[in-house]
């Protein structure tokens, strides 16, 4: 008798829940429900005009803009109209809102699991490749990271989390110390067996016209290929072990990196960079292991 194993991947402890508050969908519901009850309601009193009430309508809004109507029915029917647009609109938010708010997340000391309409997809951390951080809305233009979207190779669709989900900055933070926990060791044991590591990176004015433009998850990317000797970056290759600085405040988006001579090896935006804080963490081993004397060579990439 052939038995198939359904035992669940090793997932390490529960850390957090996550979903998206009801509270906004609450709201847009009963409003679109509210606008279109007043446009029915308006349609009724209009059936209460005496018959005597016939002429031209003038009205004056506050802002001094004129209204002009031929008659009190042409007005009561753009009244009840322009409600019932409204509440339609309203409703219509309120789908594609729910629409956007279906899934739930689960954070785990080794992966992450998120579940819409019943479907639960759990991935480990050691095998997301692109953690994508980027801002957008009212705060763009500021860098304030708003987003976070994921994937496990590039071949792949990211999975986006929208910054609606309840208690998001916690989320994201957990959700990196996370990623960087499982995700690191994975990739040192790479870089100390001989392979190397490519980091996703988009260009400072790619990033700045998705802020703008949006359209945030289609994304042109260059490579930053690390070993544990060089990095080839913008088809350079640079030795570990003339990198000298690495520089990336709290202060400034950019993140410069700089050899012994003062020349600048990369400046980009920090958050082009896919999965930032793996890259930081492990560029910044790399170097302080070269300094440290350890002879490196500049091995020949693929």
């Amino acid at each position: 008798m052939q038995t198939t194993s359904t035992a669940a991947p090793a997932t390490g402890q529960r850390v957090a829940s996550f979903s998206y508050g009801k509270g906004f969908l609450v709201f847009l519901l009963v409003f679109g429900a509210v606008l279109l009850s007043l446009a029915g309601f308006v349609l009724y009193l209009g059936t209460m005009l005496p018959h005597s009430a016939a002429g031209p309508v003038e009205l004056t809004t506050s802002r001094g803009t004129t209204l002009n109507f031929s008659s009190p029915d042409l007005m009561i029917y753009a009244t009840s109209a322009f409600l019932a647009v409204l509440g339609l609109g309203v409703l219509g938010l309120y789908v594609w809102q729910n629409r956007q708010r279906q899934t739930s997340y689960e954070l785990f000391e080794d992966g992450i699991a998120h579940t819409t309409r019943g479907a639960r997809t759990y991935v480990p951390f050691s095998e997301i490749q692109d953690v994508y951080l980027f801002s957008s809305g009212q705060v763009a233009y500021t860098g304030l990271i708003t987003n976070l979207a994921f994937r496990r190779t590039a071949s792949e669709p990211f999975h986006r989390v929208l910054p609606s989900l309840k208690g998001f900055p916690t989320f994201m933070e957990t959700f990196r110390e996370l990623y960087l926990n499982a995700r690191q060791p994975v990739v040192l044991d790479t870089l100390h067996g001989g392979g190397s590591i490519t980091f996703n990176c988009i260009n400072s004015a790619h990033v700045w016209r998705k802020r703008m433009g949006g359209d945030f998850l289609h994304l042109d990317t260059q490579p930053i290929v690390v070993s544990r000797d060089a990095v080839l970056v913008q088809n350079s290759v640079v030795p570990m072990s003339t990198l000298r600085s690495m520089d990336h405040s709290t202060w400034s988006e950019t993140i410069e990196i700089r050899d012994a001579a003062g020349k600048v090896v990369l400046s980009t935006v920090a958050t082009g960079i896919l999965s930032l804080d793996v890259f930081l963490s492990t560029l910044g081993l790399l170097m302080e292991s070269s300094v440290r004397g350890r002879p490196a060579t500049v091995p020949a990439f693929a």
